[in-house]
């Protein structure tokens, strides 16, 4: 007689084999790119970690493709020099509002979805162990900030911090960098006294094991100053502020800000194509989640936290197949996805309308062209976009 426990593993392996067997069938690509930011990022290793695995688990092969900035990430997708590309909230919004090197025709606007999020990444206001900054109430005239002009984030990062503090450029000393590395190794180094930063990446490491460390600034809470954390936030739209639990040991017990950093795909990506590589993340973790320090991040639960604390970005359909047969998507997160994908729609469109209209005018559409952007920014508003992006999916209930 067979007992219950046997009838129940022999289900289980049966289970296990139609999947297999499923994962088979799937004729997978024979090469795609994935495009990350620069080497020493954490993306740009976990990235690594995951591609090396599924390339040698699969008959596929998976390549990263580091982009020099967020600009180039969005127009390598857009151009299809790689078919997903990391980003987050605060790319996306400045993405949508076409701002910087956005403005760009292959940059700008862009009806991308999500495919999975890769991690929870704290960012916050590093500075050198041995500095007088105790807090960010301590910047003034006279400090010298890291400024890297080829990352609207981090630009926006500090504009925030400025904007908190009420002063302008002028009131502090900006000192230009060139990537993002050297946007934390300028403090380290002495030439700056503070950047914005995650403690995740490899740059934080490095200056935390230089000798003199580093230390970061807490980010104060709304009640303390109710108007100075609304000039902030106005800014640094698409964070979620928390006690850091990751990253460096300086940065741990810190309260900063938090971007779920996601996978975007096109939107006209193959749905099946989506789905199976989502479904080999999940399935696959444990064969990765030890390769790279903060590659446990990337799970399924983390999406359901990004979709519970009100996602930001619309979701590619594929993830959304994923989710369902996991019995993990709900109306709310459809009515949510629904209102997220017209907004997107709506604005890619009136980006390549915007484009069309100041061409036949004989603008010169660019990123850095003065007359383009004012034509942009008008031709946004003139037809209800007046609001920031990221300000307009806040207001989705």
């Amino acid at each position: 007689m067979i007992g219950s426990s046997a009838l129940v593993a022999g289900g289980l392996l049966l289970g296990v084999s139609q999947t297999v067997a499923a994962e088979d069938t799937y004729d997978w690509p024979r090469f795609f790119n994935v495009i990350t930011p620069i080497v020493g990022t954490a993306n740009h290793s976990l990235a690594v970690a995951w591609t090396s695995e599924f390339s040698a688990q699969t008959n596929a092969r998976s390549r990263v493709l580091p982009g020099p900035n967020g600009f180039s990430r969005s127009s390598w997708l857009e151009t299809g020099e790689g078919r997903i590309a990391m980003l987050q909230a605060s790319d996306y919004f400045d993405q949508m509002d076409g701002v910087e090197g956005f403005a760009a025709k292959n940059a700008g606007p862009a009806d991308t979805r999500v495919m999975n999020v890769n991690m929870v990444t704290p960012w916050g206001y590093m500075v050198r162990g041995d500095s007088d900054i105790e807090s960010i109430h301590d910047i003034g005239p006279g400090t010298r900030i890291a400024y890297a002009a080829s990352s609207s984030f981090l630009l926006v990062g500090v504009d925030a911090l400025l904007a908190y503090l009420d002063l302008d450029h002028d009131d502090v000393t900006l000192v230009e960098v060139g990537n993002y590395g050297a946007n934390t190794a300028i403090v380290a180094e002495g030439r700056a006294d503070v950047a914005f930063t995650s403690p995740l990446s490899g740059p934080s490491y490095e200056a935390e094991a230089g000798p003199n460390g580093i230390r970061w600034l807490e980010l104060p809470d709304a009640s303390a100053d109710p108007e100075a954390y609304a000039r902030y936030r106005a800014l640094h739209t698409g964070y979620v502020p928390a006690v850091t639990e990751a990253g460096v040991t300086s940065a741990k017990g810190i309260r900063m800000d938090h971007a779920y950093q996601t996978n975007h795909v096109r939107a006209d990506e193959d749905e099946e194509f989506v789905y199976q590589l989502y479904k080999w993340m999940d399935v696959n973790h444990d064969s990765y989640k030890d390769d790279f320090t903060h590659a446990h991040m990337m799970t399924v639960d983390n999406m359901v936290n990004f979709l519970n604390e009100g996602h930001l970005q619309p979701l590619h359909k594929g993830a959304i197949r994923y989710l369902e047969e996991k019995g993990l998507w709900t109306d709310a997160y459809q009515t949510r996805q629904e209102a997220l994908v017209e907004l997107a729609v709506a604005r890619e469109q009136l980006f390549h309308d915007a484009i069309a209209a100041a061409e036949a005018e004989g603008v010169r559409v660019a990123a850095g062209e003065d007359e383009w952007v004012q034509f942009w920014a008008d031709y946004r508003a003139d037809r209800g976009h007046d609001k920031s992006y990221g300000t307009m999916v806040s207001e989705i209930k």
